[in-house]
C-alpha cells in the first residue's frame, strides 16, 4: 500500500524519490515546508551527488521507473 501524498499540502513526499523538472535531475526529497495563507509547499531535494535542488512542488514530478533505478538506496 502506498503512502498517502497530499499536494495542497504537502503531506507524504518526505522521502519519495523525485525529478526536477527543469534540470531533470533524480534525488530525494529531503525535508518539505508545508504549504500556508495560498503559497506552495517547498521540498529540498537531495542529489546523490550530496548538492540539493529547492523549488515548489510543481517544479518536480515523480520519478518514473526507469529514473527510480538511477538513485541507489540508502
Amino acid at each position: 500500500m502506498s503512502k498517502a501524498k497530499i499536494a495542497g499540502t504537502g503531506e507524504g513526499y518526505l522521502g519519495e524519490i523525485m525529478v526536477h523538472k527543469i534540470s531533470r535531475a533524480v534525488g530525494v526529497v529531503e525535508s518539505v515546508t508545508e504549504a500556508k495563507a495560498g503559497w506552495p509547499p517547498q521540498l529540498t531535494l537531495k542529489l546523490p551527488d550530496g548538492s540539493f535542488k529547492k523549488g515548489r512542488l510543481s517544479d518536480f514530478r515523480e520519478a518514473s521507473g526507469h529514473e527510480r533505478k538511477s538513485i541507489s538506496p540508502a
